[in-house]
């Protein structure tokens, strides 16, 4: 089921400005944060420029929020080593998906980030 269209634009709005804050101060060599939405879910990636220089980078998935529309809530999930998605236990499921971004940058047990 597809997002409800204010979660929608309230999520696009607060992850545009993670993605932004989170670009490297020279973004034309290193890794950069995009996300994508897919019908109740919003996949964050790392996407690094391509080795050689030439051609097509790769986008590493590192983060999705799943949104429950019985409880209007988002939880966090991190990918396994099998890039199946788990429930992220350090975070419990919030309104506010801004909550979630603050317990991705914290990262304790360092499954977001590398």
């Amino acid at each position: 089921m597809p997002l409800p269209q204010l979660v929608r634009l309230s999520a696009e709005k607060i992850l545009i400005r993670y993605c932004a804050e989170h670009a490297p101060l020279c973004a034309c060599d290193q890794r950069r944060l995009s996300f994508h939405i897919q019908d109740d879910h919003i996949t964050l990636f790392a996407e690094r420029p391509p080795a050689s220089g030439n051609g097509k980078g790769v986008a590493s998935p590192l983060a999705r929020f799943r949104f429950s529309h019985e409880l209007g809530q988002w939880t966090l999930h991190y990918p396994d080593c099998e890039q199946r998605w788990r429930f992220y236990l350090n975070a419990c499921p919030a309104l506010d998906l801004g909550r979630l971004l603050q317990h991705l940058d914290a990262d304790p047990l360092h499954l977001f980030w590398d």
